[in-house]
């Protein structure tokens, strides 16, 4: 996708593997799974892009932009680093929240040489006071806000990123054709974009209200 509003992304899944930090990790978990012989097929590769993928992409990560847009829009830089910290959930150790914040600030500094033209101090202010990681979701949420993207399309490019990157990074392993695979990213890209639209006003965006989200919220 050569797009401006997408980017980072795209640096990111084809260059900067360890900056895809908090939900947008599915990449990750695929290749486990592939390697662990738990995905072998085309039918078990679309199982997970069904779940947990289309749980985690749109139901976690497509609200979550949805709310850094709304936070964005008050300036409410505590909010947006409550939505961030939610990303990372309760399972995650203190440990891997530490490298975690590390990759994020290496991710608002990558975002800032893309976007030099862009204000991006409240994600500078987030990293630096440590008030949350930075994930890539909420950097690419607020760039999209910045750059006057709409709120759904800002999710649909992540979205598809997201699919795009597992099936290309992934389909020669489980010996799936070069065709195939793109008739595949298109078709679960549809899918969570209509997911998206079906959910996306009955998601709970009120979650992200709460100052108890995540355990690592001072």
């Amino acid at each position: 996708m050569n797009d401006k509003s997408t980017k980072l992304l795209d640096y990111v899944q084809m260059l900067e593997h360890d900056l895809s930090v908090g939900g947008f990790n599915c990449l990750f978990d695929l290749r486990n799974r592939i390697s662990d012989g738990r995905i072998q097929t085309q039918k078990e590769l679309e199982g997970f892009f069904l779940h947990p993928m289309l749980n985690r992409i749109v139901r976690q990560d497509g609200t979550a932009i949805q709310a850094v847009y709304e936070a964005a829009e008050q300036s409410d830089i505590s909010l947006i680093a409550r939505i961030d910290n939610s990303l990372f959930g309760w399972n995650v150790s203190a440990r891997e929240y530490d490298i975690a914040k590390k990759q994020g600030k290496r991710l608002v500094k990558l975002a800032q040489a893309l976007y030099p033209w862009l204000n991006l101090a409240v994600l500078e202010e987030i990293t630096l006071k440590n008030l949350s990681p930075a994930s890539l979701a909420t950097v690419h949420a607020y760039i999209n806000y910045q750059l006057g993207i709409n709120c759904d399309q800002a999710v649909y490019g992540y979205m598809q990123s997201a699919v795009c990157t597992c099936v290309y990074s992934t389909a020669l392993s489980i010996s799936i054709p070069r065709q195939d695979a793109k008739i595949l990213a298109s078709k679960w890209t549809a899918e969570m974009e209509k997911a998206w639209l079906l959910e996306k006003d009955i998601l709970a965006k009120e979650h992200y209200e709460s100052k108890a989200t995540s355990p690592h919220i001072a």
